[in-house]
């Protein structure tokens, strides 16, 4: 489970690469190699019965615009969006996202492709898919500003 205040970077279980806030359009999450980049971080906040995941290069949260459910892309939004992490039912060191009181989960598409720029989205569980399973690696803190000037 995260901790809250923690900052993670997900690894998609089948592909290894991670959720990333894409470069190309500053809006959408894609699957992309680990460069350990502050748009790769996600700050975990327990907030209410769920869990919200604030990008530490933006500010801005991992959510969904509109209604859930197939093919909805999982995108970046300026207001907190919560979600349910529950354990996968096979592998317990690794964490489905749900969008609360539905049946999609945050799913690397095209079957977990890892090539670079995949989108992330929402799909319905496949108890097979390792693409709709992430692993929460602890990130790094941003430095703080005032370290960068000294």
């Amino acid at each position: 489970m995260p901790q809250s205040g923690s900052t993670y970077i997900f690894v998609n279980e089948k592909a290894g690469t991670v959720a990333d806030l894409s470069g190309g359009d500053n809006k959408s999450i894609i699957g992309y190699e680990n460069h350990n980049g502050d748009n790769q971080k996600w700050r975990a906040e327990k907030r209410g019965q769920g869990w919200t995941f604030k990008n530490v290069a933006t500010g801005q949260y991992l959510g969904i615009e509109g209604e859930p459910g197939e093919n909805t892309p999982v995108v970046v939004v300026d207001h907190p969006f919560e979600w349910d992490v529950k354990e996968d039912r096979q592998d317990n060191s690794s964490w489905r996202f749900w969008v609360p009181g539905t049946k999609y989960n945050m799913d690397l598409s095209d079957h977990g492709n890892a090539t670079p720029g995949t989108k992330v989205l929402l799909w319905g569980k496949w108890d097979a898919g390792r693409n709709q399973c992430w692993r929460l690696q602890k990130g790094d803190h941003p430095r703080p500003i005032d370290a960068i000037y000294r």
